[in-house]
């Protein structure tokens, strides 16, 4: 057996307005008790009484009709009838909203005033609420109260004192349609706001003037958050329920198929899923930005995720990631997991997943004290390694692997300028000089990688034909120096096989016949302990002559000198 189904509890607004309307009817019945003790309110024949009855059933039925779900009728207690009306104010386009606001503690002191000036679109509605005596409309008008969220207790109370005159003019009527029109149409003219509403925060907290003028004491800034946040949800309404053109597609939909951004900038949906699935699917997240060439407002995470789906805001995410990492200088790779480090002042780094233990600028093991490997000294000590195995047949190893991927990025960035914003490399593949970087979107000159701004192309050309003259200086030293070097090598005492010296290390590995050798004495080394010592060899001396090598580095240092 099904258990009934239980009732919808209300929500804290709901309870707030069902306690607001019970407050007011009961001002209002205390109204009309009040009136019949004191004689106001005459008594009227049966007769009188079933034309009067008539007259508010057909006004309930033309009100009812008029203002749809802007009218709320109360159920009928002893044969009275009861409804609240809301009523919307006719404004011009916008209306200014001056609010006086205070900071600090202390209200009185005049240095922490300040005045809020905003605009507004939509203005909360007036409150009409009613209560029909018996002898309504043929002797006594309406028992009445009003609620206005933006005006203050004097204001109100002016209003209340004008429907009370506009009864007088027109008595033994049906009145409330003629009151509603007015509070319509010239309510914010006769309180003095039509130009312009002004808050302040003493009028805000004193004693209603007009018991009919009914409403709880809040603050300059409660008032201020009402008329924003339901000029809001006004706003926002209205742009649903119409059409607008996407800037896009320049097609025309309904609001629910637009998506509006925080720069208030708006496109329709499938606009908008494509633009976003285009720049994931390209790699350009950075890119990822309002439409608007002119805005450049950044599309929240939650937004995105609904474009994109799971699998390409996940993508999003990653790719987002890496290019903040990548535009960070102290960030670098781990070369053994690939996991984003942070470098050191001494440019070292530690990896928190592997615990390796590297120097970021040779991405070898840390050296403390020992200068890092030059690109060209690794190329030579991987050549020599892959011409051994070659030679012995053996498996092409994770050291030749390490040396194509050496070759592979030392002829990829032979042309290559690194952007002077992000350092990321960039290879020119046509066109002029003024690039821009596909990492943070930045331009900079391609011949001497400086930024665009304030720059000379016609100064950046001269300087780029003198810098050709000293290169063509220096390549001629080079091929001189190449002609008459040759490198120093240490042969093996056992296959004879050269090999160099790694930095100061006398200590060397053989790789032909994988033996361990020294190079001062030529002797093959079994224990490193035994060899090198006191009464032994130095494992660490330095040449007396500079070493090739280092010749040769010195001499390729001062060509990227004279180029950069």
């Amino acid at each position: 057996m099904e258990s009934p189904r239980a009732e919808r509890e209300p929500s804290p607004e709901e309870e707030e307005a069902a306690a607001a309307e019970s407050r007011e009817l009961a001002v209002l019945r205390e109204m009309m008790l009040r009136a019949r003790r004191e004689g106001e309110e005459p008594q009227v024949p049966d007769e009188q009484l079933r034309s009067n009855d008539q007259l508010q059933h057909d006004e309930m039925l033309a009100l009812e009709a008029i203002y749809g779900d802007n009218i709320g009728i109360f159920s009928e207690k002893a044969g009275l009838r009861s409804f609240e009306i809301h009523v919307h104010c006719e404004i011009p386009d916008i209306v200014s909203v001056s609010a006086e606001l205070f900071q600090g503690d202390d209200d009185d002191d005049l240095k922490s005033r300040f005045f809020n000036t905003f605009s507004v679109q939509h203005l909360p509605p007036i409150s009409l609420t009613c209560l029909m005596p018996l002898s309504y409309p043929s002797h006594h008008p309406p028992y009445f109260t009003l609620r206005v969220e933006w005006l203050d207790s004097v204001k109100i109370s002016s209003l209340c004192h004008m429907l009370d005159s506009i009864w007088a003019q027109q008595p033994e009527q049906e009145i409330v349609y003629e009151w509603v029109q007015w509070l319509q149409s010239y309510a914010l003219s006769h309180v003095g706001s039509h130009d312009g509403i002004i808050i302040r925060q003493s009028d805000m907290i004193i004693n209603p003037l007009d018991v009919r003028a009914v409403g709880k004491i809040v603050s300059a800034e409660a008032v201020v958050q009402c008329l924003i946040s339901y000029n809001e949800e006004q706003c926002h309404e209205s742009f649903l329920n119409g059409l607008h053109d996407c800037m896009i597609c320049f097609s025309e939909h309904p609001g629910v198929d637009f998506i509006k951004l925080p720069c208030l900038h708006y496109y329709c949906w499938r606009c908008m899923e494509t633009y976003s699935r285009m720049h994931v699917k390209e790699g350009t997240v950075m890119k990822l930005l309002c439409p608007d060439d002119k805005c450049q407002g950044v599309i929240p995470p939650n937004l995105l995720k609904r474009l994109l789906g799971h699998a390409d805001f996940e993508r999003w995410e990653r790719l987002i990631l890496e290019r903040t990492l990548d535009s960070m200088v102290d960030v670098t790779y781990c070369p053994r997991c690939e996991t984003a480090c942070l470098e050191d002042e001494e440019k070292y780094a530690q990896c928190s997943k592997c615990f390796f233990s590297f120097c970021t600028l040779c991405r070898e093991r840390r050296h403390i004290g020992d200068r890092c490997m030059t690109p060209e000294e690794k190329l030579l000590s991987l050549q020599d390694r892959e011409k051994v195995r070659a030679s012995s047949g053996g498996k092409v190893s994770k050291g030749i692997d390490l040396f194509n991927e050496l070759v592979s990025i030392k002829e990829a960035l032979r042309d290559a300028v690194p952007c002077p914003h992000c350092r990321i490399a960039i290879s020119r593949v046509s066109g002029c000089n003024h690039m821009r970087c596909r990492n943070c979107g930045k331009g900079f000159c391609y011949d001497c990688g400086k930024p665009l701004d304030n720059h000379r192309i016609e100064q950046c050309r001269l300087d780029q034909e003198q810098k050709s003259v000293r290169q063509a200086g220096v390549v001629k030293q080079i091929q001189k120096e190449v002609k008459s070097q040759r490198f120093r090598n240490y042969p093996c005492p056992s296959c004879h096989q050269e090999n160099p010296k790694v930095g100061n290390n006398n200590h060397i590995f053989c790789w032909a016949c994988q033996v361990h050798y020294c190079a001062l004495c030529r002797k093959v080394v079994r224990k490193s302990s035994e060899h090198y010592g006191p009464r032994g060899c130095k494992q660490h001396t330095v040449d007396t002559q500079e070493p090739p090598e280092r010749r040769m580095t010195n001499l390729i240092q001062k060509f990227r000198d004279v180029l950069w």
